[in-house]
Protein backbone atom coordinates (compact mmCIF):
# COMPACT_ATOMS: atom_id res chain seq x y z
CA UNK A 1 0.00 0.00 0.00
CA UNK A 2 1.89 2.75 -1.77
CA UNK A 3 -0.46 5.78 -0.29
CA UNK A 4 0.94 8.80 -2.35
CA UNK A 5 3.09 6.80 -4.64
CA UNK A 6 3.04 8.43 -7.92
CA UNK A 7 1.60 11.55 -7.36
CA UNK A 8 4.60 13.18 -7.37
CA UNK A 9 3.89 13.04 -11.03
CA UNK A 10 0.88 14.65 -11.23
CA UNK A 11 2.18 17.18 -14.26
CA UNK A 12 3.13 14.23 -16.47
CA UNK A 13 -0.12 12.47 -16.08
CA UNK A 14 -2.32 15.62 -16.93
CA UNK A 15 -0.31 16.21 -19.97
CA UNK A 16 0.53 12.92 -21.08
CA UNK A 17 -1.82 10.13 -21.63
CA UNK A 18 -2.38 6.90 -23.24
CA UNK A 19 -4.84 8.33 -25.73
CA UNK A 20 -3.61 10.43 -27.94
CA UNK A 21 -5.04 13.10 -30.54
CA UNK A 22 -2.32 14.56 -31.52
CA UNK A 23 0.16 11.96 -32.36
CA UNK A 24 -1.34 11.68 -35.87
CA UNK A 25 0.76 15.27 -36.08
CA UNK A 26 3.73 13.93 -34.84
CA UNK A 27 4.04 15.92 -31.45
CA UNK A 28 5.15 14.25 -28.15
CA UNK A 29 1.86 15.90 -26.61
CA UNK A 30 -0.59 13.65 -25.62
CA UNK A 31 -4.21 14.88 -24.37
CA UNK A 32 -6.30 11.70 -23.28
CA UNK A 33 -10.45 12.22 -24.03
CA UNK A 34 -11.90 14.93 -22.06
CA UNK A 35 -14.21 13.19 -19.96
CA UNK A 36 -11.10 10.89 -18.33
CA UNK A 37 -8.54 14.22 -18.08
CA UNK A 38 -12.20 15.95 -16.71
CA UNK A 39 -12.49 12.64 -14.00
CA UNK A 40 -9.03 13.08 -13.14
CA UNK A 41 -8.68 16.61 -13.00
CA UNK A 42 -11.18 16.59 -10.18
CA UNK A 43 -9.97 13.16 -8.40
CA UNK A 44 -6.93 15.17 -8.07
CA UNK A 45 -8.24 17.72 -6.44
CA UNK A 46 -9.84 16.37 -4.19
CA UNK A 47 -6.59 14.66 -3.04
CA UNK A 48 -5.34 17.65 -2.68
CA UNK A 49 -7.63 19.39 -1.04
CA UNK A 50 -7.74 16.76 1.35
CA UNK A 51 -4.14 16.28 1.76
CA UNK A 52 -3.51 19.97 2.65
CA UNK A 53 -6.61 20.08 5.11
CA UNK A 54 -5.06 16.52 6.58
CA UNK A 55 -1.78 17.97 7.30
CA UNK A 56 -1.95 21.63 8.24
CA UNK A 57 -0.89 21.12 12.05
CA UNK A 58 1.69 18.13 11.09
CA UNK A 59 5.53 18.88 11.31
CA UNK A 60 8.02 16.21 10.23
CA UNK A 61 10.81 15.86 12.63
CA UNK A 62 13.92 13.49 12.61
CA UNK A 63 11.67 10.67 14.41
CA UNK A 64 8.93 11.08 11.81
CA UNK A 65 10.96 11.22 9.09
CA UNK A 66 12.88 7.71 10.42
CA UNK A 67 9.68 6.05 10.78
CA UNK A 68 9.00 6.45 7.54
CA UNK A 69 11.80 5.79 5.50
CA UNK A 70 12.57 2.47 8.22
CA UNK A 71 8.73 1.16 6.97
CA UNK A 72 7.55 2.44 4.15
CA UNK A 73 8.77 -0.19 2.06
CA UNK A 74 6.89 -2.31 3.86
CA UNK A 75 3.45 -0.88 3.43
CA UNK A 76 2.60 -3.10 0.15
CA UNK A 77 2.17 -6.15 3.16
CA UNK A 78 -1.04 -4.29 3.97
CA UNK A 79 -3.40 -4.74 0.65
CA UNK A 80 -1.22 -7.43 -0.57
CA UNK A 81 -3.59 -9.90 -2.91
CA UNK A 82 -7.24 -8.88 -0.75
CA UNK A 83 -7.58 -5.59 -2.09
CA UNK A 84 -6.17 -4.64 -5.40
CA UNK A 85 -7.73 -0.92 -5.61
CA UNK A 86 -5.88 -0.18 -2.75
CA UNK A 87 -7.15 1.20 0.41
CA UNK A 88 -6.57 4.54 -1.22
CA UNK A 89 -9.34 3.70 -3.13
CA UNK A 90 -12.10 2.86 -0.70
CA UNK A 91 -11.02 6.32 1.34
CA UNK A 92 -12.47 8.05 -1.89
CA UNK A 93 -16.30 8.29 -1.17
CA UNK A 94 -18.34 10.83 -3.12
CA UNK A 95 -15.79 12.95 -4.72
CA UNK A 96 -13.71 13.52 -1.63
CA UNK A 97 -11.02 11.45 0.32
CA UNK A 98 -11.80 10.27 3.68
CA UNK A 99 -8.63 9.57 5.61
CA UNK A 100 -10.03 7.88 8.36
CA UNK A 101 -11.12 5.37 6.40
CA UNK A 102 -7.06 4.38 6.08
CA UNK A 103 -6.01 5.07 9.84
CA UNK A 104 -8.94 2.79 10.97
CA UNK A 105 -8.43 0.12 8.77
CA UNK A 106 -7.88 -3.34 10.48
CA UNK A 107 -5.16 -4.34 8.43
CA UNK A 108 -3.35 -1.12 8.42
CA UNK A 109 -4.01 -0.55 11.98
CA UNK A 110 -2.18 -4.14 13.07
CA UNK A 111 0.47 -3.23 10.70
CA UNK A 112 1.53 -0.13 12.60
CA UNK A 113 0.64 -1.87 16.06
CA UNK A 114 3.06 -4.62 15.06
CA UNK A 115 5.82 -1.64 14.56
CA UNK A 116 5.07 0.41 17.30
CA UNK A 117 3.73 3.09 15.18
CA UNK A 118 0.60 5.13 15.75
CA UNK A 119 -2.23 4.74 13.43
CA UNK A 120 -2.85 8.46 12.56
CA UNK A 121 0.35 10.07 14.00
CA UNK A 122 2.34 7.77 11.18
CA UNK A 123 0.14 8.25 8.42
CA UNK A 124 -0.13 12.24 9.04
CA UNK A 125 3.83 12.56 8.93
CA UNK A 126 4.22 10.53 5.55
CA UNK A 127 1.34 12.40 3.81
CA UNK A 128 3.01 15.62 5.51
CA UNK A 129 6.33 14.46 3.26
CA UNK A 130 4.89 13.27 0.38
CA UNK A 131 2.67 16.74 0.10
CA UNK A 132 6.31 18.18 0.33
CA UNK A 133 7.94 16.29 -2.02
CA UNK A 134 4.73 16.69 -4.46
CA UNK A 135 4.86 20.44 -4.46
CA UNK A 136 8.55 20.56 -4.88
CA UNK A 137 8.99 17.80 -7.39
CA UNK A 138 5.53 18.58 -8.98
CA UNK A 139 6.21 22.40 -9.46
CA UNK A 140 9.69 21.53 -10.90
CA UNK A 141 8.19 19.19 -13.66
CA UNK A 142 5.83 21.26 -14.45
CA UNK A 143 8.22 23.89 -15.43
CA UNK A 144 10.00 21.51 -17.67
CA UNK A 145 6.64 20.68 -19.50
CA UNK A 146 5.88 24.11 -19.85
CA UNK A 147 9.08 25.04 -20.85
CA UNK A 148 8.89 22.33 -23.89
CA UNK A 149 5.38 23.66 -25.18
CA UNK A 150 6.73 26.23 -27.49
CA UNK A 151 9.30 23.69 -29.16
CA UNK A 152 6.47 21.23 -29.17
CA UNK A 153 4.21 24.16 -31.47
CA UNK A 154 7.42 25.23 -33.62
CA UNK A 155 7.64 21.20 -34.68
CA UNK A 156 3.62 21.37 -35.58
CA UNK A 157 4.00 24.72 -37.20
CA UNK A 158 7.08 23.50 -39.64
CA UNK A 159 4.81 20.57 -40.81
CA UNK A 160 1.95 22.51 -41.21
CA UNK A 161 2.74 22.30 -44.77
CA UNK A 162 2.20 18.42 -44.46
CA UNK A 163 -0.32 18.48 -41.88
CA UNK A 164 -3.34 20.07 -42.97
CA UNK A 165 -7.27 20.32 -41.88
CA UNK A 166 -8.85 18.27 -39.06
CA UNK A 167 -5.22 16.72 -38.23
CA UNK A 168 -3.84 19.94 -37.95
CA UNK A 169 -6.44 21.69 -35.56
CA UNK A 170 -6.26 18.69 -33.32
CA UNK A 171 -2.85 19.19 -33.00
CA UNK A 172 -3.24 22.78 -31.94
CA UNK A 173 -6.36 22.17 -29.72
CA UNK A 174 -4.05 19.16 -27.69
CA UNK A 175 -0.92 21.79 -27.42
CA UNK A 176 -3.72 24.12 -26.27
CA UNK A 177 -5.07 22.05 -23.78
CA UNK A 178 -2.19 20.75 -22.15
CA UNK A 179 -1.09 24.43 -21.71
CA UNK A 180 -3.85 25.21 -20.02
CA UNK A 181 -3.32 21.91 -17.91
CA UNK A 182 0.01 23.40 -16.90
CA UNK A 183 -1.29 26.12 -15.50
CA UNK A 184 -3.89 24.97 -13.63
CA UNK A 185 -1.94 22.06 -12.25
CA UNK A 186 1.19 24.63 -11.02
CA UNK A 187 -1.49 26.52 -9.13
CA UNK A 188 -3.14 23.53 -7.71
CA UNK A 189 0.14 22.43 -6.87
CA UNK A 190 1.35 26.12 -5.53
CA UNK A 191 -1.62 25.40 -3.13
CA UNK A 192 0.31 22.11 -1.52
CA UNK A 193 2.11 23.36 2.20
CA UNK A 194 6.04 24.56 2.04
CA UNK A 195 7.85 22.73 4.84
CA UNK A 196 8.87 24.81 7.75
CA UNK A 197 12.86 26.43 8.56
CA UNK A 198 13.10 22.81 10.03
CA UNK A 199 11.41 20.60 7.47
CA UNK A 200 13.39 22.18 4.97
CA UNK A 201 16.35 21.55 6.73
CA UNK A 202 15.48 18.48 7.10
CA UNK A 203 14.66 17.68 3.74
CA UNK A 204 17.75 19.13 2.16
CA UNK A 205 20.02 16.77 4.85
CA UNK A 206 17.90 14.00 3.81
CA UNK A 207 17.32 14.18 0.08
CA UNK A 208 18.98 11.25 -1.21
CA UNK A 209 17.69 9.05 1.76
CA UNK A 210 14.37 10.29 0.85
CA UNK A 211 14.60 9.78 -3.00
CA UNK A 212 15.77 6.37 -2.46
CA UNK A 213 12.75 4.97 -0.51
CA UNK A 214 9.53 7.33 -1.48
CA UNK A 215 10.88 8.06 -5.13
CA UNK A 216 11.13 4.42 -6.06
CA UNK A 217 7.42 4.87 -7.14
CA UNK A 218 6.94 8.02 -9.14
CA UNK A 219 6.05 7.98 -12.67
CA UNK A 220 8.93 7.98 -15.01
Amino acid sequence: MKICGGLVAIAALLVGSPHSRAQSVGTAVEIGDDDGVEAMKNRILAFVEALTDYTADVRVGKPELEAILTHYASLDEIDGERDPGGILERAFRGGRYDFGVIVSDPFYVSWCRGRSLEPEAFFRGLLRLEALRMREEGLARLERARGELPAKRAELESMREKVRGEAYREGVGALEAAAEMVEETRELMGGLPRPSRDEARLLQEHRERIEAVLGQDDVE
